[in-house]
């Protein structure tokens, strides 16, 4: 499969990806499923999404044609834990998670700009700069589902409303799945001690 073919069946997938999590969260069809609903769809949509990066031919085929710094630069949407940090001050949504998710997630999406500025892991160091970023950002979406997850199951006051709404449903519904499948890839390229 060439890449253009593969670069194709990646666009048209994301964009029925999104529509269908935008549909989700514009009809409140999402917010209406009750634990563990939300969280098995999640964790579905992060399974297909690692499968895919994986071991789908056409969609490896593409991943494989991006620079580590671009996969590194997809990150940066991660400064969306801004949003969830002014949330929370305006009493819309659970000040727990958006302590953990969201100064975790800025702290990823800074690094990442960071990491794209020394460029590519090239030598020791910036491996080491490259894998630790990594696990961070693994653990950092680890901690944000997780917690989460335990907002909803106690019925906290407030809780994730406005995470599974429009607009934001699309960052458990898309981007959490996309971003847990990138670090995958990152850490499948370093092993493999691809810089490019």
């Amino acid at each position: 499969m060439t890449v253009a073919t593969s670069s194709r069946v990646v666009v048209v997938g994301s964009l029925v990806w999104i529509s269908l999590a935008v549909a989700a969260g514009v009809t409140g069809a999402f917010a209406a499923l009750r634990p563990p609903g939300p969280q098995l769809v999640i964790l579905a949509l992060t399974i297909a999404s690692i499968i895919a990066t994986t071991w789908a031919p056409s969609v490896r085929a593409w991943v494989d044609t991006l620079s580590l710094r671009a996969l590194v630069g997809l990150h940066v949407v991660r400064f969306v834990g801004a949003v969830f940090l002014l949330l929370s001050a305006r009493g819309l949504l659970s000040p727990v998670f958006a302590m953990r998710a969201g100064w975790g997630d800025v702290v990823a999406a800074a690094a990442a700009l960071g990491l794209i500025a020394v460029g590519p892991p090239s030598g020791a160091l910036r491996r080491g700069l490259y894998l630790t970023w990594n696990v961070f950002g693994v653990l950092d979406l680890l901690v944000a589902v997780g917690t989460a997850t335990m907002v909803v199951l106690r019925g906290d006051v407030p809780g994730m409303d406005p995470i599974l709404r429009f607009p934001l449903i699309l960052v458990p519904t898309f981007f959490v799945p996309l971003l847990f499948a990138s670090h995958v890839v990152v850490f499948r390229r370093l092993a493999a001690r691809t810089v490019a």
